[in-house]
């Protein structure tokens, strides 16, 4: 897509069929996988379970190569009538530190929803029932 007030947007597919879009809107420093994860209802355990996992990813006990350091970025899940976005703020022009650690943080939700919730993935992302 053309850029448009300093945004940006990506479709592509990434886990099964389902097309993923990433946006970059400059102005507000800001990387996301937009309804990264559909189907997600706001009171549920998924939910919980997901805002506590990335939340995580900021502590001082994950590995320096697997955490996002505070420094230089901030990261963060929102859900919109049960659709979850996964979003990125960049600090001090970090882009490309964000953007790895953005699309790292998005493989490590799907291996961890694949690990701990395999129905979701199948329903949603045609994962193999294995």
């Amino acid at each position: 897509m053309k850029p448009r007030n300093g945004k940006r947007a990506f479709r592509f597919v990434w886990v099964g069929n389902r097309p993923l879009e990433f946006s970059l809107d400059s102005e507000k420093h800001l990387l996301s996988f937009t309804k990264f994860l559909p189907n997600v209802p706001s009171k549920s355990k998924l939910y919980a379970d997901l805002s506590r996992f990335v939340e995580s990813r900021s502590d001082h006990s994950i590995p320096k190569h697997r955490r996002v350091d505070a420094r230089y970025a901030e990261i963060f899940c929102k859900n919109r009538k049960g659709a979850v976005s996964l979003e990125l703020r960049v600090k001090n022009n970090r882009y490309a530190y964000g953007l790895n650690k953005l699309v790292n943080l998005a493989h490590e939700i799907f291996v961890q929803l694949s690990d701990s919730y395999a129905d979701y993935m199948t329903d949603n992302f045609d994962a193999p029932q294995e």
